[in-house]
C-alpha cells in the first residue's frame, strides 16, 4: 500500500520545513510544486496530502474535485489543510474550496511540529484502515464474480438440462402474480418467444375448460401445502392440444409464501402413449374372451354342420327337406363366417400361409369386387404384374379385400372411385410403424368416400365397432383385417378425414418361397376304399358324436374316446388303430401332447388335428395336418383319404369286406 504524504505549498519554506520533519519521524514525503504535479502523484498513489490555504486559492481546483469525486467507493483520501492564521473570516469561495476537498482537517497557523505530526499520522492510520477495506472488499467482489459466474453456469447447465427433458421454467412472485418463465415454458403453449407478461390466471385460460376448476384449486391449495402437482390438457395459441405436467415448490419467510418455482413439461407423447397401452390392453382382452366364444361357437356348430350334411346326402329325393336342409346349411356357413372373423379379430384363426401372387388374387377377384359395388362405384386396380409374392393366408386376404371393398361402398352412398393399388416397401430396424425389418408389398384400398373423424378413426379396428347401423354390419370386418395383418408378420394403418375419404394401408411381408398352386376343395366326400379303423378323441361329447357318425357313414370303423390320456391307454393296450383323429384343446392333455407322446414312444400312427379354437400352439408338430371346425363331411373325407392313401403304400391296410 502506499503511505507516502504528498506536499503542496509553493510559498515560502513550508515545504521544506515539513517534509523535513515528517522524513525524521520516519514518514515518507514527497514535494509537489503545483497542483498539476499533486495530480501525478495522487494518481500514482498516496496515503494523505498536506497543502497549504493559498495554494489552493492560486490555482484551479477542477481538476482536482473531479479526481476527488472519481475515487473507488473504499477510498477517501484525507487532506490537512494549513490555515493562513488570518483573523479576518473567509470568503464564500475560501469556504467552498475547502468543502471541496471532503474528508478535510484544518489546522491554523502557526501551529507546533508535534500538532502536526499527530494530524499526519491520524490521516495516515485512516487511510490504512481504507486499505485494508479495500482488500476485503476486492476479495469480496472477486467471490461474488466467481459465485455469480458459478451461477451462470448451473443456470445454463439446468437450462439445458430441462430442454432436453421438453421442460421449462417458472417462478411465480406471489405478492404481484407475476411469473419469470423460460423459453421453453412459453414454446409448449404455442409461443416462439417469451411473452411480456404472464400469471395463473393467463394460464387458467389456456387449460381445457373440463379441466380449469380442478386446476385452480390446486393453485390456490399449493400455498398451505407447500407444492404443487397436476396434469391436465391445453389448448395453445396455435389451437394444439396437448398434456402438460406441472410440479413447483413454495418457498415462505417468517411464515408466508413469497414465491412458487417449479418446471413445466409436454407429457403429450406419454398420454397417448399410455392411451395405446389401455387400448391395446383392452383389445387383448376382447380377443382373449373373442377367441373362446368362437372356439365355443365352433364346437356347436360342428355336429349342426355335420348332421345337417348327413341329411343332405341322406334326403337327396326329397325337394322339400332339400330345401330345408340347404337353407340350414347356408345359415351354419354364414356363422362358420362369422366364427372365423372373430378368430382373425382375436387372432387365433388357423392361417395357412404360403406364398401369395398378389397381382394374380386381385386380377382374380376384381369381376367379383366390381359387381359387389354395383354401377355407381367406379373400381380402379392399380398393381403392377412384376410385384413380389406375400406370404399370406390366401382366403383370409381374398376376404379382407372384399371386406375394403365393402367398407368403401358403404361410404360412397352416392357412388365414388375405389382404388386398390399396391407398392413395394423397404423397413429398416427403427422403422415407426413397428414392422421387422425387411420387404413388405404394401396393399392400399383408397375411396373418396365421406371419410372418418378422429373418435371414429380411433375406434375403426374395435370388434363390433360400426357406423352402419343396426342389422347392416358385424362391426368385425376390419377387426378381422388387422388380425390378419398382424399375424401374418404386418400391420394395419388407417388414414381418413372428414370428407376427404379413407385410404387403408395392409402391410404385408415379401415372402421367399415359391409360389404353389393352389388345391380346390372337393365338393362330394370320399367314401372309404379300405377297411380302417379311425381312433377319434375329443372331450366335447356332441361334436366326437357327429364326427364319428360322419366317418362311419363313409365306411370307416371308429373308436370314441372323451380324452388324451384315455386314447393313449388304449393305444398302450394295444388297441389297433389306422388313424388318429383327435381334437387340439382338451383338459388333462391336449392333442398335440397326445400327438408328440405316441412319436417319442415310437407309434407312427397317421394322424388328423381338428380344432374350434383355429390357432394352435407351437407344440403341434408341423407335418400334421390339421381341421377346423366346424368342417363339412366332405372336408374331413378328403383329409383321411389322403392320410390313408400314404399309408397304403405300406400295405397295413385291408380291402373293405
Amino acid at each position: 500500500m502506499d503511505l507516502r504524504v504528498l506536499i503542496l505549498a509553493p510559498q515560502g519554506r513550508d515545504a521544506l520545513l515539513a517534509s523535513e520533519l515528517l522524513n525524521k519521524r520516519g514518514i515518507v514525503s514527497e514535494v509537489c510544486t503545483s497542483l498539476d504535479d499533486l495530480l501525478v502523484g495522487l494518481t500514482a498513489g498516496a496515503g494523505a496530502v498536506l497543502v497549504t490555504e493559498e495554494a489552493l486559492a492560486l490555482g484551479n481546483l477542477t481538476a482536482l474535485t473531479e479526481w476527488i469525486a472519481d475515487q473507488p467507493t473504499w477510498s477517501d483520501l484525507p487532506f490537512i489543510v494549513l490555515a493562513n492564521g488570518s483573523a479576518r473570516p473567509r470568503s464564500n469561495l475560501a469556504s467552498e474550496r475547502l468543502d471541496a476537498l471532503g474528508n478535510m482537517m484544518l489546522l491554523e497557523r502557526p501551529l507546533h511540529a508535534d500538532a502536526m505530526l499527530g494530524a499526519v499520522r491520524s490521516a495516515l492510520k485512516a487511510r490504512r484502515r481504507q486499505y485494508q477495506v479495500r482488500g476485503a472488499a476486492e476479495a469480496l467482489e472477486q467471490a461474488v464474480i466467481q459465485r455469480t459466474d458459478e451461477l451462470e453456469k448451473a443456470r445454463a447447465s439446468l437450462e439445458v438440462a430441462l430442454h432436453a427433458a421438453d421442460m421449462g421454467s417458472w417462478d411465480i412472485n406471489m405478492a404481484t402474480g407475476e411469473a419469470r418463465r423460460s423459453l421453453r415454458h412459453d414454446q409448449i403453449f404455442g409461443f416462439t418467444e417469451i411473452q411480456p407478461h404472464w400469471n395463473v390466471e393467463i394460464f387458467l385460460q389456456r387449460v381445457d375448460p373440463a379441466y380449469r376448476a380442478n386446476v385452480a384449486a390446486v393453485f390456490e391449495a399449493a400455498p398451505a401445502l407447500g407444492e404443487l402437482d397436476l396434469e391436465c390438457p391445453i389448448a395453445t395459441v396455435t389451437g394444439e392440444r396437448r398434456w402438460i405436467a406441472a410440479r413447483g415448490r413454495v418457498s415462505y419467510e417468517d411464515g408466508t409464501p413469497v414465491r412458487m418455482t417449479g418446471i413445466v413439461s409436454d407429457i403429450t407423447a406419454r398420454k397417448e402413449a399410455d392411451a395405446q397401452l389401455a387400448q391395446a390392453a383392452k383389445m387383448d382382452t376382447i380377443g382373449q374372451l373373442t377367441g373362446g366364444v368362437a372356439h365355443d361357437f365352433n364346437n356347436l356348430l360342428t355336429p349342426i354342420v355335420g348332421s345337417l350334411d348327413l341329411l343332405r346326402r341322406r334326403h337327396g329325393d326329397d325337394e322339400k327337406s332339400q330345401r330345408f336342409i340347404v337353407g340350414a346349411l347356408q345359415a351354419a356357413e354364414r356363422a362358420s363366417t362369422l366364427t372365423q372373423r372373430l378368430l382373425a379379430f382375436a387372432r387365433r384363426q388357423a392361417l395357412q400361409p404360403r406364398a401369395v401372387d398378389v397381382a394374380a388374387l386381385i386380377d382374380g377377384m376384381s369381376d367379383l369386387i366390381r359387381r359387389s359395388l354395383g354401377p355407381t362405384v367406379a373400381v380402379v386396380i392399380d398393381v403392377p404384374a412384376t410385384i413380389e409374392a406375400v406370404k399370406v393366408d390366401p382366403n383370409q386376404l381374398e376376404l379382407a379385400l372384399l371386406n375394403l371393398a365393402v367398407n368403401a361402398r358403404d361410404a360412397m352412398p352416392g357412388g365414388g372411385r375405389l382404388t386398390i393399388g399396391a407398392t413395394m416397401m423397404t423397413v429398416d430396424g427403427r422403422n415407426s410403424i413397428g414392422l421387422t425389418e425387411g420387404r413388405y408389398v404394401r396393399l392400399i384400398a383408397s375411396d373418396t368416400g365421406v371419410g372418418m373423424d378422429k373418435i371414429t378413426l380411433a375406434r375403426a379396428v374395435e370388434p363390433f365397432f360400426s357406423t352402419k347401423g343396426v342389422g347392416k354390419g358385424t362391426g368385425l370386418g376390419l377387426s378381422m383385417i388387422h388380425g390378419l395383418a398382424a399375424q401374418s408378420g404386418g400391420t394395419l394403418r388407417i388414414d381418413s378425414e372428414p370428407g376427404q375419404g379413407t385410404a387403408i394401408e395392409l402391410w404385408l411381408p415379401v415372402s421367399d418361397e415359391a409360389i404353389l398352386e393352389q388345391q380346390h376343395e372337393r365338393d362330394e366326400p370320399i367314401r372309404a376304399t379300405q377297411h380302417a379303423k379311425v381312433l377319434l378323441v375329443d372331450d366335447e361329447e356332441i361334436v366326437r358324436t357327429a364326427t364319428a357318425d360322419m366317418l362311419r357313414d363313409l365306411g370307416y370303423e371308429v373308436v370314441e374316446m372323451p380324452s388324451a390320456i384315455q386314447a393313449l391307454s388304449a393305444i398302450r393296450s394295444g388297441i389297433d388303430a389306422d388313424l388318429l383323429v383327435t381334437d387340439y384343446l382338451m383338459p388333462g392333455m391336449t392333442g398335440a401332447a397326445l400327438i408328440c407322446e405316441l412319436r417319442g414312444k415310437g407309434v407312427g400312427l397317421p394322424t388328423l388335428l381338428i380344432t374350434g379354437y383355429a390357432s394352435t400352439g407351437e407344440d403341434v408338430p408341423a407335418d400334421v395336418p390339421r381341421l377346423s371346425k366346424p368342417f363339412r363331411q366332405a372336408d374331413l373325407a378328403g383329409r383321411i383319404h389322403d392320410l390313408l392313401a400314404s399309408r397304403k403304400k405300406s400295405g397295413v391296410l385291408r380291402s373293405v369286406r
